[in-house]
């Protein structure tokens, strides 16, 4: 399921802190700078606080730049690239991996050119460029595999899914899920495998099979909550919200959205937010009125890479 952004897990945001690590001599102002930009965009970004997070992270980035540091340039590139995608800004994060592209090329950082190729690839798929997308996800996904990349390699598979299911090829995704999900257990990749379990569901529930949809999403929140991934959570919620109204329970639905909606609100994703609340009132609409929250038991986007 694409959520937001291919690199929201700390292994792919990166969040390598390259002058923060610095020991020996003293920092520089520069550098100083440079570390308690670091410590307070990851704050924010493990608190799920996004809107903040991509601030500092922009400070970050034009930290790096300014000292001329290519490795941190490129890991502040790859921050924003993911946050912006995860706030539905498709042009400051199509700008941000190109330039964590074009600087790890330079580099000859290979494992960064994937993940700035999957991020573009992320971007493509979001506009529904889905020819591109599926040609960037493809080549991930080769070179993934050469350099013996898990992470990259699930995420691309999970995308390559998402364009094929978008493309009406169900089989297809379906087969690459089933391998993400493999190599996910395997490696234990707890984020990845909670994508890829929500992936399946959705296609469950497209096709009208709720009951093992309803399986992996319970086994997704609990991988989310434990790892506390705020914006997989919410949308393993809004899509276990539309299993149950397929199954005819109204309150478990309503419930499900509220609380997508308020990790919505919280991260700062107010598309996500938005989408959520016209669910709530739809369903409120249908069942004739509001129903209090005494009462409830407790809509995402189709898919998510990581």
């Amino acid at each position: 399921m694409i959520t937001g952004s291919i690199w929201t897990s700390g292994r792919a945001l990166a969040l390598s802190t390259v002058l923060a690590a610095c020991s020996g001599p003293a920092l520089t102002p520069l550098q100083a700078q440079y570390q308690r930009g670091e410590e307070r965009a990851l704050r924010y970004h493990a608190r799920g606080e996004l809107l903040p997070a991509l601030q500092a992270f922009q400070d970050n980035l034009r930290w790096a730049e300014m000292a001329d540091d290519r490795p941190a340039t490129v890991t502040q590139a790859l921050n924003v690239g993911t946050v912006a995608l995860a706030l539905s800004q498709w042009a400051l994060a199509a700008w941000s991996f190109e330039q964590a592209r074009r600087v790890a090329t330079g580099l000859a950082d290979r494992n960064s050119q994937i993940r700035a190729q999957l991020g573009l690839a992320q971007v493509a798929l979001r506009r529904e460029r889905f020819g591109a997308a599926r040609a960037e996800f493809q080549q991930a996904l080769a070179e993934a595999r050469e350099i013996r990349d898990v992470a990259a390699t699930l995420v691309a598979l999970n995308g390559l899914g998402l364009v094929q299911k978008a493309l009406g090829e169900k089989d297809a995704a379906r087969k690459n899920w089933r391998e993400a999900e493999a190599l996910a257990r395997a490696a234990g990749e707890k984020r990845l495998l909670a994508t890829t379990l929500a992936n399946q569901a959705a296609l469950d529930l497209q096709i009208g099979d709720t009951r093992p949809a309803v399986v992996r999403l319970e086994e997704a929140i609990a991988l989310d909550r434990e790892i506390e991934n705020l914006p997989g959570l919410a949308q393993d919620l809004a899509l276990l919200g539309r299993a149950y109204e397929q199954q005819g329970d109204q309150p478990g639905a309503i419930q499900r959205y509220r609380q997508a909606r308020t990790i919505a609100r919280h991260t700062g994703q107010g598309a996500e937010f938005q989408r959520y609340d016209r669910e709530i009132d739809r369903l409120e609409r249908e069942s004739g009125g509001p129903l209090q929250q005494g009462q409830l038991k407790s809509f995402a986007q189709e898919g998510r890479s990581e």
